[in-house]
């Protein structure tokens, strides 16, 4: 029986996967990842999706930078604390060469964080991102997902950068201590 977090889960991953599709993402890398299983349920139940996991983050920079050079446009679905593990990746192909790709971050660090660990990367993530050239927009609500969505989609294709979209506790339910 599905409770009220499974429900809310399923209500932004919906959302999400539909999103991705009307922007025009065809390739997703992702590292596993609790708080994302919802979305990458649906991702790989849809056809109109090649999912791709990776064992690290930076694996999965390349596998888009591969995909996009192959003509599709991708995503890469990894946690907050990931993003350290890809900066190299980013850096020295992604934003070096303009492979554009959206990243689609599961916030650690922020609200509700049990982890104390995870606390200085997550405050940091936005101006990490911003010194790259990575512009970052969280979204909070599943309302603000077509929107932001879509206009990240336009961005990182059009302008051939990576775009990273923060997902938020508030919208994600975030990780919790079991």
């Amino acid at each position: 029986m599905a409770n009220a977090t499974d429900d809310a889960a399923d209500r932004w991953s919906d959302l999400m996967a539909g999103a991705l599709r009307r922007g025009g993402v065809r390739m997703i890398a992702h590292v596993p990842d609790e708080v994302t299983s919802h979305l990458l349920q649906r991702l790989s139940a849809d056809p109109a999706f090649t999912v791709v996991s990776c064992t690290r983050e930076e694996e999965g920079v390349a596998v888009l930078a591969g995909g996009y050079l192959g003509g599709q446009k991708g995503a890469l679905i990894l946690q907050g604390s990931g993003v350290g593990n890809s900066l190299n990746a980013l850096a020295s192909l992604a934003v070096a060469y303009q492979l554009p790709m959206l990243l689609l971050v599961s916030e650690r660090g922020r609200l509700g964080e049990f982890n104390p660990v995870q606390v200085p990367f997550g405050r940091a993530l936005p101006r990490i991102l911003d010194a790259l050239g990575i512009q970052f927009f969280s979204i909070s609500a599943p309302e603000e997902i077509d929107a932001v969505v879509g206009g990240a989609s336009e961005l990182a294709f059009s302008g051939l950068v990576p775009v990273a979209l923060g997902l938020s506790t508030r919208l994600t339910g975030g990780k919790t201590l079991k």
